[in-house]
């Protein structure tokens, strides 16, 4: 994490291009996100990283292994509620499930502008009208759109350990969390459901968040990165709270 309390002078011209640009989120991200707060240009890289997490939701979400424990979890709530499971209620129900990949797929490609534009907007919020910063929607928008490259190679890891028959965390798919490295205890314990949460690409892109913001309003990105580590932590002990049964 690198502090941005001033920034050289914007480039001219158009910018660099779209592989450039989602290159330099991973390697370059501090002059990268200059450049894209200097040239908010966002419509390439958001269909691109929609497109491929798309693809990316479907092929996790068709994993028969996936489908199948989310069907016996889906059982056990019902079963759970007193009443008893007809095979027919539990026909309908595979019949939904088998349709969770295109269900993903379809919704990412649906609800994934309307939630950019959405942190876009609370982002802008607190930093433009709250905090006094000169930063437009535009710019917010794309500097959140090009923080996106990081969740969708996320996507692609979990995608790809699917594919290459790793075994999910329940039913969640596999993936880079903390949770891989307490393979003995228990599913259901609070140290397990929390470290299985933390996932590093989050926190890689939670990092890449803060450089972007602090290079559009020339903050401190280290300062933006705390806090924004500080609330995923929170969120992460609250799920774990309620799925560990407290």
């Amino acid at each position: 994490m690198t502090d941005v309390v001033s920034a050289p002078d914007r480039p001219t011209g158009t910018g660099p291009s779209l592989p450039a640009r989602v290159v330099g989120v991973l390697l370059e991200p501090r002059a990268t996100y200059a450049a894209v707060a200097d040239h908010p240009r966002w419509l390439g890289v958001l269909a691109l990283t929609l497109v491929l997490s798309a693809a990316a939701y479907y092929v996790i979400m068709s994993a028969p292994v996936l489908q199948d424990r989310i069907v016996d979890q889906q059982i056990r709530a019902m079963q759970a509620t007193g009443g008893a499971v007809s095979d027919q209620q539990i026909a309908g129900l595979e019949a939904i499930i088998g349709y969770l990949g295109l269900i993903y797929a379809c919704g990412t490609l649906i609800a994934g502008p309307i939630l950019v534009a959405v942190f876009a907007g609370i982002l802008m919020t607190i930093f433009t009208t709250l905090m006094g910063g000169a930063g437009t929607f535009r710019q917010v928008f794309a500097v959140v759109a090009h923080s996106g490259v990081i969740t969708t190679l996320a996507a692609l890891f979990s995608a790809g350990m699917m594919a290459a028959g790793v075994e999910p965390n329940g039913v969640r798919p596999p993936g880079a969390n903390l949770g891989i490295f307490v393979p003995m205890l228990e599913e259901t314990s609070f140290v397990a459901n929390l470290l299985g949460t933390i996932d590093l690409f989050w926190l890689w892109w939670l990092v890449s968040l803060a450089i972007g913001l602090g290079a559009l309003y020339r903050r401190s990105s280290t300062a933006i990165a705390t806090t924004f580590i500080g609330l995923y932590a929170a969120v992460a002990v609250l799920i774990a709270m309620v799925t560990s049964g407290g």
